[in-house]
C-alpha cells in the first residue's frame, strides 16, 4: 500500500468514533489493510483498495450495499488515490449518503382523478415498479376534491388528465409541492414505468430517471473506426449526478456502466476514468475520450447557465493522459445520435425539455454536419427566454401537457423557420403524442410543410451514441 493510501485509511479509522454519531447505529471494521467497512442495520459502506500496478497509486472503491438488496449498490464509485483532500471529500459523500439511507423515510406520492377509482389501479402499478427499483415510495389515490385538502401531507401530486384544470388551484394551496399532469397516452395505457420516470424527472431525481431508460438506439450510418473510444455523459439533478460511460473498441461496445454521485461537479470525470481503469480499460491506452455535458460548450470550456459546477482543466487532463478529449453539449450529441441512427434524412433537429422546465435545449444537424454556432450558442434557448423576460411567466406551463405543447411548439417554430429540418426528434416526457403536436404546428405552417416528428424515450442513450460519432469524426479530421 502506498503511503498516501495508508494515510487515507488511517484518517478513516481515526474518525470511527465521530462516525458513530454521524451515522446512527454504525460500527466500523477493518479486517485488513485493503478493506474498511461501516456497518448499519440497513446497509454496509465499504472502502476497498486495489493495487493495479506495483508502486502506482491505488484505485479506491467506495460502495454502499443495502441489507435488503445486496445485488444493487446505492452508491458505487472509484477514484485514483493521488489526492488526499479529494479522497476525504468522497468519503464524506459516502458517509452522508449512508446516513441519509439509514434515516430514510418513505416518500409519499398522491394521485388524483375525479373519483379516485381509476388512479387506485394506477397507484398499485406504480408501487410495483417502485418496489422493483428498491424505492421507498408509497402511492395513494384520492378524488380531486379530497386531494386538494390533504395534498400537503405528500411530497408530490400526479394529476390524471381529466383533472388537469385543477393544477393551478393545487399549486396555490400547496406551493411547495411538485404537481404535474400525467399525459393522456401514458395514463390511458397504464404505463407505470414511464409515469414513474416522469415523476423522478419532475422531482429532479434525474440520475435515477436516466437509469430507467430502455436503450434501443442502433447506429445505421457507416462509421469507419478502428480506435478505442470512451464516451461519458453527465446527468445532473438537484443534489445528485449520474455519469454514464461506454467504451467502443473498433465500433463494438466492450464496456458499459454508470457512476452515481451525491454531489455535482465536472471534476467527477476523473473518478469515472478510475472506474473504467479498474474494469480493465486503461484510460492512457485509449485513442480518444468524449464528454457530453450539460451547458454551453465553447471549445474545451463549459458554462452552466444556472449552476456553478466547478470547471476542471480538460486540456490539462488530456495532456496528463496523453489522450485527446473532445467536449460537446449533450443536446448536440443527442441530435447527432438521432442522425446516425437513421439514414433517411440529412437535416435533423432534436428538442429536449424535461418536465417542469419552461425552456429546453436543441441540437441541429444540417446536411450531415452538427451546427454548433459561434461560441457554441446554437440551440441555447434559455438566453432567448431570459431576454424576453418570460421565464417566470412561462414556468408553470412546463407541468402540464397543454402548457408543454404550447412551449415546445413555439420553440420548434423557431428551428423550422431558421433551418427547416426534415425530421425533429422530441425528447419531452409530457408530449408523447406527436400527432397532436404536428396538428398544432400545422396551424401556423404552409400545408404539407410540417416536418416528421419522432418522440424520443431514450434521450440519454442518444447522447452516448452521438458523442461516439462525434469522436470518430474528430479523430478522422485530426488525421487528415
Amino acid at each position: 500500500m502506498t503511503s498516501l493510501a495508508n494515510d487515507f485509511r488511517s484518517w478513516i479509522l481515526s474518525r470511527a468514533m465521530m462516525l458513530r454519531h454521524v451515522v446512527e447505529g454504525c460500527t466500523v471494521e477493518s479486517p485488513d489493510n485493503e478493506h474498511v467497512r461501516i456497518v448499519t442495520e440497513k446497509a454496509t459502506a465499504n472502502v476497498n483498495f486495489y493495487e493495479l500496478e506495483p508502486g502506482a497509486p491505488e484505485i479506491v472503491e467506495l460502495n454502499i450495499i443495502p441489507a435488503d438488496d445486496p445485488d444493487n449498490p446505492t452508491f458505487f464509485l472509484h477514484f485514483e488515490m493521488d489526492d488526499l483532500d479529494h479522497a476525504q471529500q468522497l468519503f464524506d459523500e459516502l458517509t452522508d449518503t449512508l446516513s441519509q439511507l439509514t434515516a430514510q423515510k418513505v416518500t409519499r406520492i398522491l394521485l388524483s382523478c375525479t373519483s379516485g377509482l381509476t388512479t387506485s389501479f394506477f397507484a398499485k402499478k406504480l408501487a410495483e415498479v417502485a418496489t422493483t427499483l428498491s424505492l421507498d415510495y408509497e402511492f395513494e389515490a384520492k378524488p380531486i376534491v379530497q386531494a386538494l385538502e390533504v395534498a400537503g401531507e405528500y411530497e408530490a401530486v400526479m394529476l390524471a388528465p381529466q383533472v388537469h384544470m385543477h393544477r393551478d388551484e393545487m399549486v396555490e394551496r400547496h406551493p411547495d409541492l411538485v404537481v404535474f399532469e400525467i399525459p393522456g397516452a401514458v395514463f390511458g395505457s397504464y404505463d407505470a414505468g414511464t409515469a414513474l420516470r416522469m415523476l423522478l424527472n419532475a422531482m429532479s431525481e434525474n440520475a435515477l430517471a436516466a437509469r430507467m431508460e430502455q436503450a434501443d438506439t442502433r447506429i445505421v450510418r457507416k462509421l469507419d473506426n478502428d480506435k478505442r473510444i470512451l464516451v461519458i455523459s453527465a446527468v445532473y439533478g438537484v443534489k445528485d449526478s449520474l455519469y454514464s460511460y461506454r467504451v467502443y473498441d473498433h465500433g463494438e461496445v466492450v464496456l458499459d456502466g454508470c457512476v452515481e454521485k451525491p454531489g455535482r461537479s465536472y471534476c467527477d470525470v476523473k473518478d469515472v476514468l478510475a472506474t473504467v481503469h479498474l474494469q480493465g480499460v486503461d484510460p492512457h491506452a485509449l485513442d480518444a475520450i468524449g464528454l457530453a455535458l450539460p451547458g454551453v460548450v465553447d471549445g474545451s470550456t463549459v458554462h452552466m447557465v444556472t449552476l456553478d459546477l466547478g470547471m476542471p482543466d480538460f486540456a490539462k487532463l488530456s495532456e496528463g493522459l496523453g489522450v485527446p478529449i473532445f467536449v460537446d453539449n449533450n443536446a448536440n450529441a443527442a441530435a447527432v445520435g438521432c442522425y446516425v441512427s437513421q439514414d433517411e434524412f440529412e437535416n435533423v433537429a432534436l428538442h429536449r425539455q424535461p418536465t417542469g422546465y419552461c425552456v429546453g435545449g436543441e441540437g441541429l444537424v444540417v446536411d450531415g454536419r452538427l451546427v454548433r454556432g459561434n461560441h457554441g450558442l446554437a440551440g441555447e434557448l434559455g438566453y432567448l427566454v431570459s431576454k424576453l423576460g418570460a421565464r417566470d411567466k412561462l414556468r408553470k406551463k412546463g407541468w402540464t401537457s397543454e402548457g408543454m405543447q404550447e412551449l415546445v411548439s413555439n420553440y420548434l417554430m423557431g428551428v423550422i423557420g431558421v433551418a427547416a429540418p426534415e425530421v425533429i426528434y422530441v425528447a419531452v416526457d409530457l408530449l408523447p403524442d406527436m400527432d397532436e403536436l404536428a396538428a398544432e404546428l400545422a396551424r401556423w405552417l404552409p400545408e404539407g410543410s410540417v416536418p416528421k416528428l419522432v418522440h424520443v424515450c431514450d434521450y440519454h442513450e442518444r447522447v452516448l451514441v452521438g458523442e461516439y460519432a462525434l469522436c470518430v469524426n474528430a479523430l478522422r479530421q485530426a488525421a487528415e
